[in-house]
């Protein structure tokens, strides 16, 4: 029977026991199973994604201009797959000669791909890319007004800049499907799917594109863009206690997920930028925008995510069961909110201490939350809640390494999936222990100087499959099949303690 086919007989037929057959067991102390090593290394990368179903992850893989393919049956990395034209890889400038030079931070602000990736249909990726950019030259001699100290110039690069795009690349072969234009000047990043509708929403993030796009997956066209810069009534961001006459502009784009539960996306805005009627500005709170399913879209609600929650901005979205939206926030805290807010966002369960997170992930097979902490170094773990009466709560953070921003999850085998970057990339070790050991390998080790791809998994994770998160949530255009059966109080592992 396929992978699909036994996922449909266990939730539709076959009842608990094979539920439980289907969960791994764990005390909800995860730690690194196996590492995937990745030809070429791994300094730099973006979003992972999972499709349980096909048992298949892929990696935006910056460092070698690739989307990189893992079989999570046998956690082995198949392929890299390259679309012709190629990806944009990592954007990197000149180094200035002297230190009493300012590098030039501007041309390869978010210009490097590829980013977001998903897979559409069991057998297409769709990855993002920013514009491709070629002919970098720079100077070194622009003085930099009002310096009185080093570094007293301003290197200034100029270079050849196209469009960003997002790619379709077969699963199975690794040929170029189709290649869609999205006109940006900087990056496409993240993205998602309305899978009934075989629509896929895609974001460019930077402020001087500030759009959305929408796909139609069987022609490979845009059926519209939204703006989000404050002149778009389709994109227009109100925030909670804010002026009618105020426009507000995202400033930043993350993570979105459909939610077949309300039949909307959600779409993480780290913050805004608000423009009062007197032409004065300020900066403005991180947003959640619920967004129709159908066109014209527009954005149907703003939930205002209060700065007091320690959540300084919402950057991953998942959506959990019962109504849950994991949120992975900027500041010191993450939360969790709930579907159904309107206007300030409806509190389920602070997190606090697991803030400086980037990409989240819900995983139905063991009822959790990850939170990927990227500054920390940490994996956050929160479980969602053993059934309708009782709150998440969370387990212990897991160990991973500075840079560790994405987290994707096998929901059949209860593998957590953590790319982590090579530990000669700046910013990973402290520089008074250069090589410092990383979750690929020990100190000095070459494991730890390629970087890998690290497996973790808990031995007794929970036992149960949670009741209302959609599972297939990737078959042939059908609405998800969300899990009917309940956690019972004692398939909760906190209770079995």
């Amino acid at each position: 029977m396929s992978t699909k086919g036994k996922l449909l007989a266990c939730l539709v037929g076959a009842g608990a026991s094979c539920l439980l057959a289907m969960a791994a067991r764990s005390d909800e102390t995860y730690s690194v199973k196996t590492i995937i090593p990745v030809p070429g290394g791994l300094t730099s990368f973006d979003i992972a994604f999972v499709d349980a179903n096909i048992d298949t992850l892929v990696l935006a893989d910056r460092t070698n201009k690739s989307i990189d393919v893992v079989d999570t049956a046998t956690n082995t990395l198949t392929k890299q797959l390259k679309p012709t034209p190629g990806f944009t890889g990592l954007c990197v400038v000149p180094p200035v000669s002297s230190k009493d030079v300012k590098p030039d931070a501007n041309i390869c602000a978010d210009a490097s791909g590829p980013n977001g990736v998903i897979i559409v249909d069991q057998r297409e990726i769709w990855a993002t890319d920013s514009p491709p950019i070629s002919n970098i030259q720079c100077t070194e001699t622009t003085p930099i007004p009002g310096a009185t100290s080093s570094p007293h110039f301003q290197q200034v690069c100029t270079a050849t800049i196209g469009t960003s795009s997002v790619k379709v690349i077969d699963l199975r072969n690794g040929h170029t499907i189709a290649t869609i234009d999205t006109g940006g000047k900087k990056r496409t990043d993240e993205l998602c799917e309305d899978v009934k509708h075989e629509i896929v929403l895609s974001a460019n993030d930077s402020p001087i594109d500030n759009f959305l796009d929408f796909f139609n997956t069987e022609t490979y066209s845009i059926i519209q863009k939204i703006k989000l810069d404050g002149t778009d009534p389709n994109g227009k961001i109100t925030l909670a206690g804010g002026a009618a006459t105020d426009k507000v502009a995202a400033d930043g784009i993350e993570q979105c997920k459909f939610n077949p539960r309300t039949g909307h996306y959600y779409l993480a805005v780290p913050a805004t930028v608000v423009t009062h009627q007197d032409k004065s500005t300020e900066a403005g709170p991180g947003v959640v925008l619920k967004i129709s399913r159908n066109a014209p879209f527009h954005v149907v609600d703003t939930i205002t995510i209060p700065t007091a929650t320690g959540c300084t901005g919402p950057q991953g979205l998942a959506i959990g069961p019962r109504h849950e939206i994991q949120l992975g926030c900027g500041g010191t805290a993450s939360l969790i909110i709930d579907d159904r807010s309107s206007g300030t966002a409806t509190i389920i369960a602070p997190q606090p201490g697991e803030g400086g997170a980037d990409e989240v992930w819900y995983n139905p097979g063991d009822n959790s939350f990850f939170i990927a902490r990227s500054s920390a170094g940490k994996l956050g773990v929160w479980d969602a809640g053993g059934n309708e009466s009782k709150a998440p709560q969370g387990d212990a953070d897991v160990t991973t390494t500075i840079g560790s921003h994405v987290v994707a999850a096998d929901m059949k085998r209860n593998q957590i999936y953590v790319p982590v970057r090579a530990n000669t990339v700046a910013g990973t070790c402290p520089a008074t222990s250069p090589g410092c050991a990383t979750t690929c390998g020990a100190a000095g080790s070459t494991g730890a100087a390629a970087g890998c791809i690290a497996v973790f998994t808990a031995p007794n994770d929970d036992k149960c499959l949670a009741q209302g998160m959609p599972v297939l949530d990737h078959d042939d255009g059908d609405d998800p099949v969300f899990m009917r059966t309940r956690c019972r109080d004692h398939d909760d592992d906190d209770r079995d303690r």
